[in-house]
């Protein structure tokens, strides 16, 4: 190539000579270079070749990783679930911890009178610390079984977050029951006990079975305003009938079988409503077509009514 003895100067001329001829004239078929295994960045085929049809979209890496994390969540769930019974828990969840799966941080929102307490309580977090250990269904259920709480959703926040969003039961009724007093919603349910000196402006029943029937009694007093705007409380007797207690000391005694058609009686008798109307007396209509009204402290005094209503 270069021949010993020759100049700088000779020898550079003789080297770019070279690269000029070499750039100019095509390398024989065997001097190509060739692609051996696939490096970084490298093309199977010329940049100005046509293009060949599309391959199929691959799945994004972010969903490749989703999956895989789901699929190692699942299987260190069943593990730990198997090595806690075997006594292996601890080194499992260091290991769940490491690989992310870790509840680092626990977010409660949406309650007003619902302790947080109870809601920790509830994610027995003293024993499931991470989120292959943690069966959202199962504590779901148990947060919605807390008296205030009526809806519970739990969301994982990556990397170690936990969010729990409540919707809490409104209070509906005070219901005294024996020396003490609860707050219920419509259902019946018990929310909290309350200061009986401090009662919330709320419609009040007492007696036992009281709670489950108060929302549909309440429905279909409001169907009555002469009635309802004198309400102060519904006492249930027995688990089987109503005592209506006015404003005015009046009391109105329903029979156990068709409440609607003694209030319906009371409406359309203007004598009756006059009674009512003057307060301190009690209006039975328990008895067979008969209206009884006692003046207190008088004697009863049977007065006939308009029409039939069904005995107790």
């Amino acid at each position: 190539m270069f021949e010993v003895g020759q100049s700088g100067t000779n020898r550079r001329q003789a080297h770019d000579a070279l690269l000029l001829s070499r750039a100019h004239a095509p390398a024989p078929p065997d001097e190509r270079p060739r692609l051996t295994a696939k490096e970084p960045y490298q093309v199977d085929a010329d940049l100005e070749a046509a293009p060949g049809p599309q391959a199929a979209p691959r799945t994004p890496r972010l969903a490749r990783l989703l999956l895989a994390a789901l699929g190692i969540g699942l299987a260190l769930g069943a593990v730990e679930e198997a090595a806690r019974h075997a006594g292996h828990a601890p080194k499992l969840e260091r290991l769940a911890r490491l690989m992310g799966f870790g509840i680092d941080q626990v977010a409660l929102v949406g309650h007003r009178y619902a302790y947080d307490r109870d809601v920790f309580d509830a994610l027995d977090l003293a024993n499931v610390r991470t989120f292959a250990a943690l069966d959202t269904a199962a504590v779901k259920a148990r947060i919605e079984r807390l008296s205030w709480i009526d809806t519970a959703e739990l969301t994982r926040v990556f990397p170690g977050r936990l969010d729990i969003r409540v919707t809490e039961r409104k209070p509906y009724a005070v219901w005294s029951r024996a020396d003490r007093v609860y707050l219920i919603d419509r259902t019946g349910r018990v929310l909290a006990a309350v200061n009986g000196t401090a009662l919330p402006d709320l419609p009040r029943v007492s007696g036992e079975g009281a709670a489950s029937e108060a929302a549909g009694f309440l429905a279909t007093l409001a169907r009555y305003p002469e009635i309802a705007a004198r309400f102060v409380e519904a006492e249930r007797v027995s688990d089987r009938r109503w005592r209506l207690k006015l404003a005015n000391k009046a009391t109105i005694e329903l029979p156990a079988d068709d409440e609607v058609a003694a209030l319906e009686e009371l409406t359309r008798d203007g004598a009756l409503m006059q009674r009512v109307a003057a307060g301190s007396a009690t209006l039975d209509f328990r008895g067979p077509g008969r209206a009884a009204v006692r003046s207190e402290p008088e004697a009863a005094v049977a007065v006939s009514a308009s029409a039939s209503t069904p005995g107790s």
